[in-house]
């Protein structure tokens, strides 16, 4: 085994997030260092300090407070294995980075077991030792890192397993290479830049994003951390870097921003209002239809508190219910009217932990309509309330769906009951009745538009009542028959006057047919006598007998004219038609 390997693969890697205080990363040679079996390692934030040396507890803690992102620390102290066994000494390199990403800040912990001067001699002869550097040579055969080092010249002097299977290398093809042998064109200024800033700062991290070139020309994205590795006399040996292939990463990334891209086109494109508040009522996003209703652009609003950008919502109710969503964790929906410039809101507001997601719709049309509309249909009540016609509609299951208030006081005077939207038409009188209106709802549900005179017998004494009912097959926009609508008028009085009217046209022929008849004949005798008077011989014979005839015909066109004049006001006379004898 080379001794330049010895370092690395008696290493081990922790990372614990300070933010969350727990660890990230926990290399697998811990279980080696802390005694532990390897599926038994606890996973406690204090676990690792709790088997520091009692007397080395307090070297540990003045070191560790020089900690900074700036300045990484190295020290050496001992621990007691959590299984009883021979305590070990370790030098724990420690420092402390901010993840781009989440912005946590990570403490990085390299740990390596470190033999004291007096037992050197014990352990190279040991044959433990070998068994030992068995071991931690398979644990670092199975690292998902990239493990590397390099010289002072920037040449490998050892690559890991995982490396050189990835990059399709063997160890042999790259120990003793400078790194420029699979580092793309592009970067090679920077990694050198790197390598250099390494040697020059002993026990800084240094981090590096760059691709590499596996043995076919592939491409592959990296992130790595190298540092400095310092020998006895003070001076740069070596640089060891740690590195993972990062290709998922950036896939996930690019995915990420790519899902924000369509998000952000979406929200700009919505033509409702959108807008983000945090938990200090500033923004953090909206969207164009906000910015041209408020009148503002995105750099007036952003970071801004909109209570301040907006001092007329305060005292409105959209403070109280903005206010009242943030503080009760629940999503409220409300309406708001703004005089000026006259306009109306509808607002949604989803609280969350780091604030509210606000949607606004203008809704004035909407108003306007929904008034207009209640208008008219409050117009079209009155109308309708305003007759004494019967107007009611129904379902297809026969279910009242509107009547008017004439429909309502009529069947409620007749039955009893008041009629119910919703509820089963009222059918009332004797069977045959109540079989001859299901007949007429039948007919119209079937599709039939008609209209009948219906004599109504039942509803009190005297004479009765007659109604002319139209019924009208109601359609919804797919053409099918959702109901019928209803329209009755009483026409009782109509229908006495068209009898009426009926009878006075007989008689009005009756006495054109005695005018006609028996009055022209009686006329035409008197006409034909006066013919024949003598008026130069007024006292003849024959004078006598004509004015004796024209007293006869007299009294016939007298008996007539009665006769007539009966006829006219009474319907009854000796030539009245028989139907109204």
């Amino acid at each position: 085994m080379q001794t330049s390997v010895l370092p690395v693969i008696s290493e081990c890697v922790i990372a614990f997030n300070l933010q969350l205080q727990q660890y990230i990363t926990i290399g697998v040679g811990i279980s080696m260092l802390s005694g532990y079996n390897e599926n038994e390692v606890p996973t406690s934030a204090d676990f690792w300090h709790t088997m520091v040396h009692p007397k080395d507890v307090c070297k540990l803690r003045e070191a560790l407070n020089e900690l900074s992102e700036d300045m990484p620390v190295e020290v050496s102290y001992r621990i007691v294995p959590g299984n009883g066994a021979q305590e070990h000494h370790i030098t724990e390199r420690r420092s402390i980075y901010t993840d781009i990403i989440t912005g946590h800040q990570i403490v990085l912990s390299v740990l390596k077991e470190y033999a004291p001067p007096e037992t050197i001699v014990e352990d190279v002869v040991s044959g433990n030792e070998l068994k030992r550097e068995q071991f931690l040579q398979s644990l670092i055969n199975s690292q998902t890192n990239f493990l590397v080092r390099l010289d002072n010249a920037g040449r490998f002097t050892f690559v890991n397993k995982r490396y050189c299977d990835v990059f399709g290398y063997t160890e042999k093809d790259l120990i003793g290479q400078h790194f420029v042998i699979n580092t793309a064109p592009e970067d090679m200024e920077r990694c050198q830049r790197a390598f250099e800033e390494c040697l020059a700062s002993p026990g800084k991290i240094i981090p590096l994003l760059r691709e590499k070139l596996d043995k076919a020309g592939e491409r592959h994205p990296t992130e790595w951390e190298f540092i400095s590795i310092i020998n006895e006399k003070g001076d740069v040996s070596e640089i060891q870097g740690v590195g993972q292939d990062i290709s998922q990463k950036l896939k996930s990334e690019d995915k990420a921003k790519r899902t924000a891209a369509q998000l952000n086109n979406f929200i700009e494109s919505i033509t409702d209002s959108f807008l983000i508040l945090d938990t200090e009522w500033r923004f953090i996003k909206t969207n164009e239809a906000f910015r041209i209703v408020a009148h503002q652009t995105n750099e007036q609003l952003i970071g801004n508190n909109i209570w301040q950008i907006f001092p007329t919502l305060k005292g409105r109710l959209t403070e109280e219910m903005l206010k009242r969503a943030m503080e009760t964790q629940e999503t409220l929906k409300f309406t708001e009217y703004f005089a000026r410039p006259n306009l109306w809101f509808r607002v949604a507001a989803y609280p969350s932990a780091e604030g509210l997601t606000v949607f606004v719709k203008n809704i004035t049309r909407q108003k306007v309509a929904e008034e207009e509309l209640n208008w008219a249909r409050s117009n079209l009540e009155a109308l309708i309330n305003n007759t004494d016609d019967l107007i009611w509609s129904l379902d297809k299951n026969n279910r009242y769906v509107y009547f008017n208030a004439s429909y309502r006081d009529v069947v409620y005077g007749e039955t009893g009951i008041v009629p119910i939207n919703g509820n089963e038409v009222i059918v009332y009188g004797p069977d045959e009745t109540i079989a001859i209106w299901n007949e007429y709802y039948r007919r119209a549900l079937s599709g039939e538009r008609y209209t009948v005179i219906y004599e109504n017998t039942h509803s009190g004494p005297g004479e009765p009542l007659y109604f002319e009912v139209s019924f009208n097959p109601i359609y919804n926009d797919a053409k099918e028959i959702v109901g019928t609508g209803c329209f009755a008028r009483e026409i009782t009085a109509r229908l006495r006057n068209e009898r009426e009217i009926v009878a006075q046209n007989e008689r009005l022929r009756q006495i054109a047919s005695l005018s006609s008849h028996e009055l022209r004949r009686p006329v035409a005798s008197m006409l034909g006598l006066i013919n024949v008077i003598d008026f130069d011989d007024f006292g003849s014979q024959e004078n006598k007998e004509a004015i004796d005839l024209l007293l006869v015909v007299g009294n016939e066109i007298d008996e007539v004219i009665r006769a007539i004049v009966d006829n006219t006001f009474t319907g009854e006379g000796p030539c009245a038609p028989e139907e109204a004898k």
